[in-house]
């Protein structure tokens, strides 16, 4: 159900308030898609809005803007505390959104909700805010699309989204990256997670180190006390990070041949010689 540029009559009978609108959706006891855009909701509106969310299991919901500075924070802040959210897509762009609501953002992310997509398009969150949403998706596997472009967030804070994204200091950063987001800060997106499967996604950056690494043979370099009887397994390894890129339709080949890996393991390896 869609109620859009409702001054104009675009979608909704000219002069049609809020509150009939929301009358409307309160009748709807089977909606589960709901867009309010570019209407004028108020503080006294946000209360009927949450409960038509709770009551009606809405899975879609989309106020862009629709609020005035600070209300757009309240409306944020009653959304997210309801117990046992059902929303899978929100979508409060241009809604005034300030950082007053940034712990609170990242506490409900990292509670891995059943959230899939969150678009906070044109609002004003900053460095702190992404430093805290970076932070809380290092637990949460659900979250897919997160929108954060033209907020106040400069090269700091997406160097800290695109670390949670993909950290390349050590393959076991790598591995322990968030696989499943794609994050928009900029125009493009940081895309390290075009993959809807995380696994694919994490076997791609894993291999890209490889790969990286290979090219000035320094990968046992990294190796440090790892023993060296896992040997065929870290062959194997390789073999199977190589076919996850091959599985990726926007990275068909690899870099790096996995053959060249697996020579620099054996050629490079003191350890290996006397296996």
């Amino acid at each position: 159900m869609s109620f859009t540029n409702n001054d104009s009559g675009n979608n909704v009978p000219a002069g049609m308030s809020v509150e009939a609108i929301l009358d409307i959706v309160e009748s709807n006891k089977h909606l589960r898609k709901l867009e309010i855009e570019s209407n004028r909701i108020g503080r006294d509106h946000i209360e009927k809005l949450c409960s038509a969310v709770h009551n009606h299991a809405l899975l879609e919901l989309s106020l862009f803007s629709s609020f005035e500075p600070g209300i757009g924070n309240e409306m944020l802040t009653s959304l997210l505390s309801i117990d046992g959210l059902k929303l899978e897509k929100l979508d409060m762009s241009s809604s005034n959104i300030t950082s007053a609501v940034g712990m609170l953002l990242s506490d409900f992310i990292e509670t891995n909700p059943r959230m899939r997509e969150l678009n906070l398009r044109h609002n004003d969150l900053d460095d702190r805010d992404a430093a805290l949403i970076a932070n809380a998706l290092r637990s949460n596997s659900t979250l897919r699309n997160l929108d954060l472009y033209r907020n106040s967030i400069t090269e700091v804070g997406a160097e800290c989204l695109r670390l949670v994204l993909c950290d390349e200091s050590s393959l076991n950063a790598a591995a322990d990256s968030n696989h499943n987001c794609n994050v928009r800060v900029r125009w493009d997106s940081i895309d390290d997670n075009s993959h809807e499967q995380g696994q694919i996604n994490r076997g791609r950056k894993i291999y890209s180190i490889l790969s990286k690494r290979n090219e000035t043979m320094s990968n046992v370099q990294h190796f440090g006390d790892i023993d060296v009887k896992i040997l065929p397994n870290i062959l194997e390894a390789v073999q199977k990070y190589a076919t996850k890129v091959h599985e990726d339709e926007d990275n068909p080949k690899p870099k790096v041949k996995p053959l060249s890996i697996v020579y620099e393991t054996m050629r490079k390896w003191e350890k290996a010689f006397y296996l």
